[in-house]
């Protein structure tokens, strides 16, 4: 049965350059830990940890585990994934999958822009917001030369970009969407997504 109130709530998010494990109750980030590089499951339990010790909750206390689905590498999320699947089979806690593109969303103050991600050398996840919404109402794959035939000029976006897709995304549309922090939203984010006890799947938004 859904669930939508999030009390005691750990954030996983390996699939950005700026990873993080977070405790989030519904008033504000008690503790959190960045996670800049790649890492195993094995890591995974003491950064959970030490979170954990930071934030004054032990492991029993936590009552929702959020857990960003993708896109991302490939390793990443399976790693992400497992380890929140874990924590919700054996504390019976109600689980919740986000998407990376609803993170820009809430961190964007719902301005009109649009979302990328790049996938490959010459392939990147595109995603509409606002305005945009119509173009690419869901993340979808495509080129970068066909992406930017048919981007408007001067569309606001963000994302996360190879240096080549950065340098290019700069040139010819030079409106990066100013983005808060996401300590600063994420309570109010979690507090409106929905949770079961269902078990997270990996999104990679296309076939390997």
């Amino acid at each position: 049965m859904p669930h939508t109130v999030a009390v005691r709530c750990l954030f996983i998010n390996l699939a950005s350059h700026d990873g993080l494990l977070a405790c989030s109750d519904s008033q504000s980030v008690v503790a959190s830990e960045p996670i800049n590089h790649r890492i195993g499951d094995q890591e995974l339990i003491p950064l959970l940890k030490k979170t954990l010790d930071v934030a004054g909750w032990k492991t029993q206390d936590l009552t929702h585990v959020a857990c960003v689905t993708g896109p991302g590498g490939f390793m990443s999320l399976r790693v992400a994934v497992a380890f929140a699947n874990t924590l919700i089979h054996r504390l019976r806690i109600f689980g919740g999958g986000i998407h990376l593109s609803d993170l820009f969303q809430i961190r964007a103050s719902n301005q009109d822009f649009v979302w990328l991600h790049s996938t490959k050398k010459h392939e990147l996840f595109v995603r509409g917001f606002g305005l945009f919404a119509a173009l690419w109402p869901e993340a979808t794959n495509l080129s970068t030369d066909v992406l930017l035939e048919q981007m408007p000029r001067n569309t606001a976006w963000a994302g996360e970009l190879i240096p080549e897709h950065a340098d290019l995304f700069r040139a010819k549309q030079p409106a990066p969407v100013t983005l808060q922090p996401l300590a600063d939203v994420l309570p109010v984010f979690l507090g409106h997504q929905k949770f079961s006890q269902n078990l997270l799947e990996p999104w990679y938004g296309r076939e390997w």
